[in-house]
């Protein structure tokens, strides 16, 4: 088993989950194949690795994306007007690591990482300062007419009947 060091590039191996998987927190199948490097070792099992943005499938990279949105948005609404002002643009368009835990016997030696991309001038992300955080998805499922907003209430008797049930299954 290789020993990983600060540093290092690794890509996580692609298995199937294991029911101690779910337990320790440490693999989930959408980090499988994702490139990074190691950022930090803890004991002789666990590290800590920072991904790649570029290696994101389309799910994660838009949630990605939004939570960075939702942070600058947060950052920005905690100043005053004064000191946005004396922020620059890179300060305001801060970007956010993506850093997973996993076992180390779930790396590998890891690709070169990609070929830094040079950030347009304007890109059509809306700004962070007129970014309204409460904002939500127009086409998400939660927005489908058809599903009802809230679940329907059980009545009183409704919910004796069901105790009635279970103890009668119970004994």
């Amino acid at each position: 088993m290789p020993k990983w060091k600060s540093g290092d590039r690794v890509r996580i191996k692609e298995r199937e989950v294991k029911p101690d998987d779910r337990e320790s927190n440490t693999y989930f199948a959408h980090f499988a194949d994702l490139d990074g490097t190691v950022q930090a070792v803890y004991g002789k099992d666990e590290v800590a690795v920072r991904i790649d943005p570029e290696c994101f499938r389309p799910l994660l990279a838009g949630v990605h994306k939004e939570a960075v949105r939702r942070m600058r948005a947060k950052f920005l609404d905690g100043l005053s007007e004064e000191q946005k002002r004396k922020l620059t643009r890179e300060e305001k368009r801060f970007a956010a690591n993506y850093v997973v835990l996993v076992k180390s016997e779930d790396l590998v030696k890891g690709r070169e990482p990609p070929k830094s991309v040079p950030v347009p001038e304007r890109d059509d992300e809306d700004d962070a300062e007129t970014y309204d955080g409460t904002s939500v998805v127009e086409e998400a499922v939660y927005d489908d007419p058809s599903i009802r907003d809230e679940a329907p209430r059980k009545s009183l008797s409704d919910l004796d009947a069901a105790e009635e049930e279970e103890l009668r299954r119970r004994n």
